[in-house]
């Protein structure tokens, strides 16, 4: 029997209301001989659709099975949200009813864990630096029906060289910054299972299982925003301001920001017990009846240190910036402004910009001498991998942006402010959700 797919382990799951995934996901680029589809909406979500295998210049078919080996290990430790709702369906059919709904739940989640899998598969080996080829119809079907041994073999002059014969339907461009990437969601449906993950050798090798790790103290609990007449520096911490805006559709999405431990796998809590984390949180309603826009500006009192934005949550989905994400400094005493980031605009880099209403004079934080720096956004940073799905965020400023931008701006807001009705952009809300 060819082997097709292996086994699934998870290691979390966050809780809101999900959002619909929409589109296929490919991303093309091509050049010499590669026949190249134009680029369209890029989908986390799912896998690319068709005969696909993995390329990359230069690369060897040893070399091949590695990534993909490697890729598969870090796409088996995230895991798809359990779908309850049918359980209420059988409910009232007693024993015997919540017994059949149990077993089509369990089905579901079952193919909601393998398409989860393929997805970040793929969305690992881009990341790495890997192309997706697609082959045409009839190609695909000879490979597709062949044994792992001869797909193999098949594929060894297919996977390291520079003019793919097909389509490279997907390449990592930096993605998840663009605003029409679906980021996060339901998982798609899967077309066909990856030629690259079939060809792969069987392994005696047992994935690893999850490790529970240590559950941080209550004084590592995540902060609460902080209210206006509290913003102040203290001794001992910095702030972070964030503001967030977006559309209806948007309400509830949080972006997490975490702070850097000594390795990828050490919590930075586990020595100095505490908090590691903060989110920011779209609010679900306007700041006026019919108002489709949402924003929000927050202030955080954190522990000095490297913070990044780690994640973005929208119900029980969380997609995982683990394989690169993009942070800052906050060192201690010091007031950071991270910077506007639109969750419905073209581009999710944040904007450094200060607002004027950010500026009045008025404001409890001017009144208090807080002076904000600008947040200098770098990536590279790793993290072990957890959620649904797993990726790659690089907010550096785009080429040309860091040299329009102030290095530093005496920002007295870090709170939830009314914006003048001649702003174009969202009017905050006042009484902004506070993660937990």
């Amino acid at each position: 029997m060819k082997h097709r797919i292996v086994a699934l382990a998870g290691l979390m799951a966050l809780g809101v209301q999900p959002f619909q995934a929409q589109a296929q996901a490919q991303a093309a680029t091509a050049s010499g001989a590669a026949e190249a589809v134009a680029p369209i909406r890029v989908d986390l979500t799912r896998s690319s659709a068709g005969y696909n295998y993995f390329n990359r210049p230069g690369a060897s078919l040893d070399q091949h099975d590695a990534a993909v080996r490697a890729c598969l290990a870090e796409a088996r430790k995230m895991s798809q949200p359990d779908d309850n709702g049918a359980a209420a369906a059988g409910a009232a059919g007693g024993l015997l009813g919540a017994l059949v709904v149990g077993v089509i739940q369990g089905a579901v989640n079952g193919m909601q864990e393998r398409r989860g899998v393929t997805a970040n598969l793929e969305n690992c080996m881009v990341v790495e630096g890997w192309r997706v080829v697609r082959l045409d119809e009839a190609e695909g079907k000879l490979l597709d029906a062949l044994e792992q041994a001869e797909l193999r073999a098949a594929l060894a002059d297919k996977v390291g060289v520079e003019t793919p014969a097909g389509q490279v339907v997907r390449v990592f461009d930096n993605d998840a910054a663009r605003g029409d990437t679906v980021v996060i969601g339901r998982a798609g449906d899967l077309d066909k299972v990856s030629l690259s993950l079939q060809a792969l050798p069987e392994t005696d090798a047992k994935p690893e299982p999850a490790r529970k790790g240590p559950q941080p103290p209550r004084t590592a609990r995540p902060p609460r925003a902080l209210k206006p007449e509290e913003v102040a520096v203290n001794p001992g911490d910095a702030l972070i301001t964030v503001r967030l805006t977006g559309m209806a559709e948007q309400g509830g999405q949080s972006l997490i920001f975490t702070r850097q431990g000594p390795a990828p796998d050490i919590q930075p809590w586990e020595s100095d017990g505490r908090p590691a984390l903060f989110a920011v949180t779209l609010p679900t309603r306007g700041a006026a009846r019919g108002d489709r826009t949402r924003a929000v500006t927050q202030t955080f009192a954190v522990p000095p240190g490297r913070w990044r934005l780690s994640a973005i949550n929208a119900g029980p989905y969380f997609t995982h910036f683990c394989l690169g994400s993009s942070g800052f400094e906050a060192r201690d005493g010091e007031a950071i402004y991270a910077g506007a980031i639109d969750l419905s605009g073209p581009d999710r880099r944040p904007d450094l910009t200060p607002r004027d209403d950010l500026l009045s004079p008025a404001s409890p934080a001017a009144q208090a001498g807080v002076v904000h720096r600008i947040a200098d956004w770098t990536y590279g940073d790793k993290e072990q991998c957890q959620g649904a799905y797993l990726y790659a965020l690089d907010l550096a400023p785009a080429v040309g942006a860091a040299a329009e931008t102030p290095a530093t701006v005496v920002e007295p807001t870090a709170t939830p402010v009314e914006a003048p009705a001649s702003s174009p952009t969202a009017p905050e809300t006042t009484t902004a959700p506070t993660p937990h």
